[in-house]
């Protein structure tokens, strides 16, 4: 596992990230072609580099960018993982740009996003590009589509928690899609973040002023601590009952098993990121 840290310095920094070696380049990005003026360097380095605390005083408190790299091994130790469909088709969406249109969902807050409900399948304006990819997603992080050879497989491992729904295509007449189909995940936890264990740097919650609902950051700084004991222990896919970030990426996260996590390694199945979790 490795965190790494993005951000901006000015410009006379320069030397000192060239010296140190540290991943850089001149912001903004019309700047690289002589059209504006270079304001800073976006830089990134990860946390364990000796570096790291030198350039964090030179930050003087301004914000940075967290993400963790994780390894396979990681991955597959886990007792359970986040799943989001990596392979976007968000392009192929009806009605394009509008997250939270009332064609599927229900119960939204106007505010922050959380709460809703979908209702029903989501159409798209054509069967999808999906090259060699078992999973895709709109990368809103909640809706998981799969490919029916991912089905076949769930089926015969007997992987449980989830049903799925069709996928409609405007081109033919809203007849359902053949080669994709919706994961609904029908399982949910109870609340199981370990308040405690989290770590303060990237991660918050908040409740919204207007509903009253509590919405946490998208866990970027390490893994996301969970409670065992508030986990399904008998099923493959499961909600979060938290919801993580807002607006159009609020959500409750997909947990799936490390059944289905080393039925994707083994099977070499693409487009889906697998995010582990801590256990306590």
């Amino acid at each position: 596992m490795k965190i790494y840290r993005r951000g901006y310095l000015g410009v006379e920094y320069k030397g000192f990230l060239e010296t140190h070696d540290i991943k850089h380049e001149a912001w903004p990005p019309d700047s690289k072609s002589g059209v504006k003026e270079i304001d800073s360097y976006m830089f990134e380095i990860t946390e364990n580099n000796p570096v790291w605390p030198k350039i964090e005083t030179f930050l003087k408190g301004d914000h940075t960018y967290v993400r963790t790299h994780f390894t396979d091994e990681e991955r597959l130790d886990a007792e359970w993982c986040l799943v989001w469909g990596h392979h976007l088709i968000v392009s192929y969406r009806i009605p394009k740009g509008n997250a939270w249109s009332e064609e599927y969902f229900t119960n939204s807050c106007g505010n922050c996003g959380v709460g809703w409900k979908q209702i029903a399948p989501f159409r798209l304006k054509q069967e999808p590009k999906q090259g060699r990819n078992q999973f895709c997603g709109f990368g809103g992080g909640f809706e998981l589509f799969c490919t029916p050879l991912v089905l076949e497989e769930f089926a015969r491992h007997g992987i449980t928690g989830f049903e799925t729904w069709p996928v409609l295509l405007k081109k033919k007449g809203n007849e359902q899609a053949q080669n994709l189909k919706q994961i609904i995940v029908t399982e949910m936890a109870e609340a199981a973040i370990a308040k405690e264990l989290v770590e303060h740097v990237s991660y918050s919650r908040n409740v919204c002023p207007v509903c009253g609902q509590t919405w946490h950051a998208h866990y970027a700084r390490g893994m996301l601590p969970l409670r065992r004991a508030a986990l399904k222990p008998n099923v493959d896919f499961q909600l979060t009952n938290e919801w993580f970030g807002n607006d159009s990426s609020a959500r409750h996260e997909i947990l799936v098993s490390q059944r289905v996590v080393r039925l994707i390694f083994e099977n070499k199945w693409k487009g889906v990121e697998l995010v582990p979790i801590q256990g306590v």
